[in-house]
């Protein structure tokens, strides 16, 4: 699957089952916006994926902050 010129947000991005789909996005070529709470691991990710990892610092249980960081994700992409 090409997945180039597309841009994936996932959301627990840096742990478990959101990890995995992240890394799997991101070789298949799309950039990956990539949303969780902990900035740590989500800097760890984006220096394992480099340029196709862009990362959030999101809690999705907030509202407006989901809704302020997709917004990001738009501008940015």
């Amino acid at each position: 699957m090409d997945l180039h010129d597309t841009v994936a947000i996932v959301t627990g991005a840096s742990r478990g089952i959101g990890l995995h789909v992240s890394q799997q996005l991101a070789s298949a070529g799309a950039t990956v916006a990539g949303l969780a709470r902990s900035e740590g691991d989500l800097r760890q990710l984006a220096e394992t994926l480099g340029d196709r990892f862009d990362p959030v610092v999101c809690d999705v249980t907030d509202a407006a902050a989901t809704r302020a960081a997709i917004d990001g994700v738009a501008e940015r992409h």
